[in-house]
């Protein structure tokens, strides 16, 4: 009879000691369930703000390029008309300087011309006046002089 009364007690204990044990313990364990769930959507959060800002910055990376690729077509229209400009400048430049250069060869050109007229008027005084004066003599002959010379310096004028 004693393992009948010990039977009891062991039922009695197991009776009185199962409430406070099972809320005890299955409180731990849903309190650890409930922790377990807000880290799982603590976690799935961050998940979803890293996927946000991961999209993002992709988007952000693609803007980067494009824009990049519309800077370089800019840059490099720019470096054609510059080039272009350049290449019209450098033309105009060059025909202007050789106007210039042709100019300066006609102004050479017309003062050497008066030049060697000059020159040639002075040497045909000159020799007018020795053929005169060898074959000629007194005031006819200067009057004469005179009228050669005004009609060679009107001619070679």
């Amino acid at each position: 009879m004693e393992y009948f009364w010990l039977a009891v007690a062991l039922i009695i204990l197991a009776l009185l000691v199962r409430k406070p044990f099972r809320e005890h313990v299955l409180g731990a364990l849903d309190a650890r369930a409930e922790q377990i769930r807000r880290e799982l959507d603590e976690a799935e959060r961050l998940h979803e703000e890293a996927k946000a800002l991961l999209a993002k910055y992709q988007r952000q990376l693609h803007e980067g390029e494009h824009l990049a690729r519309e800077i370089l077509e800019r840059a490099e229209a720019e470096q054609r008309r510059l080039e272009a400009k350049a290449r019209e400048e450098f033309k105009l430049l060059t025909e202007r300087r050789t106007q210039q250069a042709l100019e300066r060869i006609a102004q050479e050109e017309a003062r050497a011309v008066q030049e060697v007229r000059a020159r040639v008027a002075e040497l045909a005084v000159k020799a007018t006046r020795e053929l005169l004066a060898e074959r000629l003599q007194g005031p006819l002959v200067e009057d004469l002089m005179r009228k050669a010379v005004r009609e060679v310096e009107a001619k070679l004028s």
